[in-house]
């Protein structure tokens, strides 16, 4: 068993999301977010962060530039933070028991700020940091493509090297699931407020049914 791998979305499924908390606080600084921002992929601005296309740096010079504001850094940065909420310990816990019996590793479309985030708050635990969870982390924003396009999905096989029917991807998005399953990967749908757990049973052993 210890020859497949459980590839984790991070958004939507580790962390929780509150997409009309960060809209409400881009509003309460008079810049609307909506038109760049959904739940699986962003557009605009978001998208080229996302892909690491722009700094962050270059993101606030464009929220400025877009709503004609005077807005900080930090005040952007901040209201652009509130999209994540946290990691449950319960699924800190989970993953941790299911890294006992497979290879770990986590793929997302994410930001600098977001993963950040990540690093610096949502994954310390037990004396533990992000790494320690992971064995594999990739980023869109570091590999400069996102899901659902087949190179990030071919890349992480690659790197990852194994063969992809070895490789079970859990995402919240069915395009997704779908691409990865295109590109070889076996895909489960992962709904939020850890659902996903089904698949696993209380030891963190993979139920493949």
């Amino acid at each position: 068993m210890r020859d497949k791998t459980m590839l984790f979305d991070f958004g939507g499924v580790l962390v929780d999301l509150d997409l009309e908390r960060c809209i409400s606080a881009f509003e309460a600084l008079g810049f609307q977010l909506r038109p760049y921002i959904g739940m699986y992929a962003q557009s605009g601005i978001l998208s080229k962060i996302e892909r690491g296309e722009a700094t962050i740096a270059e993101f606030c010079e464009e929220v400025r530039h877009l709503s004609g504001l005077n807005l900080t850094d930090a005040d952007i940065v901040s209201a652009w933070e509130k999209f994540l909420v946290d990691v449950p310990q319960e699924r800190l816990e989970m993953l941790l028991k299911i890294k006992q019996h497979y290879h770990v590793s986590v793929l997302s479309n994410t930001n600098e700020v977001h993963w950040n985030m990540a690093r610096n708050r949502f994954f310390l635990y037990k004396d533990l940091c992000v790494n320690d969870f992971f064995e594999h982390i990739f980023l869109s924003c570091e590999m400069h493509c996102e899901k659902p396009e087949p190179e990030i999905f071919q890349r992480v096989i690659q790197t990852i090297g194994c063969p992809a029917e070895d490789i079970i991807f859990f995402d919240d998005s069915d395009q997704n699931c779908e691409a990865a399953r295109k590109c070889g990967m076996q895909a489960r749908l992962a709904p939020k407020n850890s659902e996903w757990f089904k698949y696993f049973d209380s030891e963190g052993y993979f139920l493949d049914n």
